[in-house]
């Protein structure tokens, strides 16, 4: 089952079922590495910030980081956008029906957004090496930031690993990565953009990929060889989920030399230069 396929049946199953598409938020955030690690820089940008905030999520995907930061933070205001239009109707249509009147999502290209100093948090998570120009997508979240505000940036790296299925934000499309990085090239991207303070991390270290290993290669097999093992899977899940809960945990907290992703974290002088 190629991710075509899989975006026209996770489409079809979720419609008109706003609790499978919530179950399946609660199973990406404790299956999906980068959520850990994008998780963490959220909690310390909240503890910092001690109030509300005006949030995009530049390239929402399924929207499963807007119905984190919605739980949360329910006094948060949320902007979502995204290229696919299907995704944006599907989103907004689940997120009306839970009543969540602080949050709302439109279809738009990153690299063409004009906004200035809106937002206090940007999300950009598996979106940026999609972009062809992405020097302009950063730049114009840059401009978009408060001074003070934070980018929270995951990327593709350039190391030679066999790169996980992408649930974080591209699971349901069969896009072509534009570029990848490294620490260095993702940093100097970022600099390049406008900002001057910038930090970056190797996330998928070796305990990531196992994690991810078990939680999705194995399942996406299984279903690839026969739909029926779809039944089989919530067995397996009770068994494998504490393991990858703990895979998970080590990614997140124990630093790597290398990894499948890199993630950023940008903040905006006060100054605005």
């Amino acid at each position: 089952m190629h991710h075509q396929e899989l975006r026209m049946r996770l489409t079809t199953v979720f419609h008109n079922r706003p609790t499978l598409r919530t179950l399946f938020y609660v199973l990406t955030d404790g299956l999906i590495v980068t959520f850990w690690h994008i998780r963490r820089s959220i909690h310390t940008f909240a503890w910092r910030l001690k109030g509300s905030a005006h949030v995009l999520d530049a390239g929402t995907g399924m929207g499963q980081y807007v119905h984190y930061l919605s739980l949360r933070h329910p006094n948060w205001n949320i902007y979502a956008v995204d290229r696919n239009p299907d995704e944006i109707f599907a989103c907004n249509e689940y997120f009306h029906r839970k009543h969540y009147e602080r949050v709302l999502f439109r279809t738009e290209n990153v690299a063409e957004m004009q906004r200035n100093e809106v937002y206090d948090l940007i999300l950009a998570v598996n979106v940026i090496e999609y972009i062809e120009e992405d020097v302009q997508a950063v730049a114009n979240m840059y401009a978009a930031l408060k001074p003070g505000g934070q980018l929270l940036l995951s990327v593709q790296s350039d190391k030679n690993f066999p790169l996980q299925p992408n649930l974080s934000n591209k699971l349901t499309s069969n896009q072509e990565v534009v570029h990848r990085y490294n620490n260095f090239d993702l940093k100097k991207l970022l600099r390049d953009g406008g900002f001057k303070r910038c930090k970056a991390h190797y996330s998928y270290g070796y305990s990531g990929r196992l994690s991810t290993f078990l939680g999705i290669s194995v399942p996406n097999q299984l279903l690839r060889r026969n739909d029926n093992y779809l039944y089989l899977l919530p067995l397996y899940f009770l068994f494998m989920y504490p393991v990858i809960i703990v895979l998970n945990t080590i990614d997140a907290y124990i630093g790597h030399s290398e990894g499948a992703e890199v993630v950023a974290v940008a903040t905006k002088s006060r100054e605005g230069i």
